[in-house]
């Protein structure tokens, strides 16, 4: 396609509104030096702008050092490229290659001021704007010299601090694919041997880092989002040259492709989780279709919008593939090896959506959330994760990593995971086994972690049962614990919520009711951060109950309309009516829905092993680790022996 073409291709999709006005916007900033890195899939986003003539490379406006970060990185470079296309003026041009040569002016000499990820983004970036510049004749060879040899000083640098714990980290593929995207595009500019360096060193970090079933080993949406979107780069790039695309690269693009479609909510912003964002992923969703020609029904819920810089290093005119009539997502997913666990009613805007995590932590992009659990009822959120905020270590960096920013559990007031710092733990827990369970009336996901943080270690077992046809959502807690603790569990309501009191729990918005078998229960407030920067707070419940040896407490949300009452109900032996029976042998609960209808649960949290095995629930005989029983009254409708 000759530059003329392209150009009148890239206006095209402008006029059709398959391109954001982002780019135009930030472009007309960069005019007047104002710099905000608001750009759709920014890693440390800002909301705040400020002007700076002439750029003081080395000196943050604002005190986080990741904004000269993202400064050096020269994404916006992009946006005067997009912004060019689009318009045909040529100042927007003009100022693209004068910040390029500003940065190789003010950074080239000094490397210490360097990172190795914004070394290796840059690069990339570089790639189609070095490449318009050439082709519209706007460098001299002299110029042409100069970034050629600043290209090799950096991917120089990039391979001489290249050390082996980038293999599993997202720095490691942000490394790689500058010097493999930049290689593809101008093959006779970086020695042969880096670039096979480079490529050797990627196959080998989506082969460590990227499991088979799609998710990255940090356990954070947004960066597993970073690796599949540079991934989707050196695809284009490479596509684009004729060359072939490393397998190896194709399938773990796939696999990702696939995973982040679970992470996708209702309302279409991503699942924060770990270090991530409340954003859409739409145009780059809609890329990675084109370039894996791998279509998915949830296209057809997103904006129509593509991915320029994707496209542009691809350089060709795509045509995003649809799905078949036929093809279908499937509604519940279980990521074993990450220990994510997915459901959802549908793919619709309305849908009741949960997802639940006791995976290991990751990198200091993990949160302390053993256990949480994410809940959307009717396409509302009801239980979030409220984010990051900051990486600038502090307070609030280290509340929104705690253990009770997440929906989870804590043993007498000590955080079974602590973070040390902005990055660092001091200690973990260990997550030991989890599994789902599909039956007839729902889902269960069962998981257990060793909380280590206490004077003996104490097991820790959750069980999320979704009663998907009768809209209900129940948690049980059983602890292990010899002598006399504290339980506290942690409930973090969405914020748009208002929590009011009832005589039973609360009532959430105008979307769930809320109820809890915890002896004690109040609210208090949370920060919550939908992107990097930003701040607001939500209303977490918190329960409190104290015991000794073992506990099992339960909670359950319901959809609005179903008015639920949650009773614990005391076993009693066959045979003998009046023994009392330990909750460690045997426990229940009853969810009253109105009109007689209930909800029975029974467990057997321990194997029975003196007397008789078989237990009475107010009225109904129980035998098993896990029981669900629909009744009127006492009659039994229905029986699921889960497990």
């Amino acid at each position: 396609m000759t530059e003329t073409s392209w150009t009148t291709y890239i206006q095209q999709l402008s006029q059709q509104r398959h391109l954001t006005d982002d780019a135009r916007k930030n472009a007309d900033r960069l005019l007047k030096n104002e710099f905000l890195f608001d750009s759709p899939y920014a890693m440390e986003p800002t909301q705040v702008s400020y002007t700076m003539d002439p750029i003081t490379w080395q000196q943050t406006p604002n005190g986080d050092p990741e904004w000269l970060y993202m400064l050096k990185r020269q994404e916006y470079l992009l946006d005067l490229l997009e912004a060019y296309y689009e318009t045909g003026r040529s100042d927007y041009q003009v100022k693209m290659k004068a910040l390029l040569f500003d940065w190789l002016d003010e950074n080239l000499a000094v490397p210490d001021t360097w990172r190795t990820i914004d070394t290796g983004i840059r690069l990339l970036n570089w790639t189609g704007v070095v490449a318009n510049l050439l082709e519209d004749q706007q460098l001299t060879h002299e110029e042409q010299a100069r970034i050629e040899e600043a290209v090799n000083v950096q991917a120089t640098y990039l391979q001489q601090n290249y050390t082996e714990k980038f293999d599993i980290s997202n720095w490691g593929v942000l490394i790689t694919t500058g010097i493999l995207v930049y290689a593809a595009r101008f093959p006779e500019v970086l020695p042969r041997a880096i670039v096979q360096w480079a490529q050797q060193k990627f196959e080998t970090e989506l082969d460590l880092q990227v499991d088979a079933q799609g998710m990255q080993w940090e356990q954070s949406p947004l960066y597993l989002l970073e690796v599949w979107r540079s991934t989707l780069a050196v695809i284009a790039a490479q596509q684009r040259a004729g060359m072939p695309v490393a397998p190896i690269v194709l399938i773990k693009a796939r696999a990702m492709q696939q995973m982040i479609t679970q992470y996708v909510k209702p309302d279409l912003l991503l699942l924060q989780q770990g270090d991530t964002d409340a954003i859409r992923i739409d145009s780059l969703y809609h890329a990675s279709a084109a370039l894996l020609q791998q279509p998915s029904p949830l296209q057809q819920r997103l904006a129509p919008v593509v991915d320029f810089a994707l496209l542009e290093l691809r350089h060709q005119e795509w045509q995003v593939p649809k799905a078949d009539a036929e093809q279908s997502l499937s509604e519940v997913f279980a990521a074993t090896t990450s220990g994510n666990y997915f459901w959802r009613s549908g793919w619709d805007a309305k849908a009741d959506y949960w997802h639940v995590f006791n995976g290991n932590l990751g990198s200091g992009h993990g949160h302390a959330a053993l256990g949480h659990v994410d809940l959307t009822i009717g396409g509302h959120d009801v239980l979030v994760d409220p984010g990051r905020y900051t990486y600038v270590d502090g307070t609030e960096r280290r509340q929104l990593k705690s253990v009770a920013a997440h929906n989870t559990v804590m043993l007498d007031q000590r955080p079974f995971s602590l973070p040390n710092d902005s990055w660092k733990y001091r200690y973990v827990a260990t997550p030991v086994q989890h599994s789902l369970i599909d039956f007839g009336g729902g889902q269960v996901v069962k998981l257990t972690f060793l909380d280590q943080a206490q004077t003996q270690p104490a097991l820790v077992t959750r069980l999320l049962i979704s009663l998907s046809q009768e809209r209900l959502w129940l948690v049980v807690d059983m602890i292990h614990q010899p002598g006399r603790h504290s339980l506290k569990r942690f409930w973090q309501v969405a914020p748009q919520l208002t929590v009011t009191q009832q005589d039973h729990g609360y009532q959430l918005g105008e979307v769930a009711n809320f109820a809890t078998t915890d002896t004690q229960m109040w609210t208090s407030q949370q920060l919550f951060s939908p992107r990097y920067n930003e701040l607001e707070h939500l209303t977490r419940v918190e329960s409190e109950t104290t015991f000794t040896d073992f506990t099992v407490q339960a909670a359950v949300f319901a959809s609005q309309q179903q008015p639920l009452t949650l009773t614990p109900i005391a076993a009693q032996h066959s045979g003998d009516r009046q023994a009392l029976v330990p909750q460690r042998l045997a426990a229940g609960f009853r969810i009253d829905l109105g009109e007689g209808r209930n909800i029975l649960v029974t467990l057997q949290p321990e194997n029975t092993i003196v007397g008789r095995k078989l237990y009475w629930f107010d009225g109904t005989e129980a035998y098993g680790s896990l029981n669900i029983f629909e009744r009127q009254v006492q009659q039994v409708k229905q029986h699921f022996q889960v497990f």
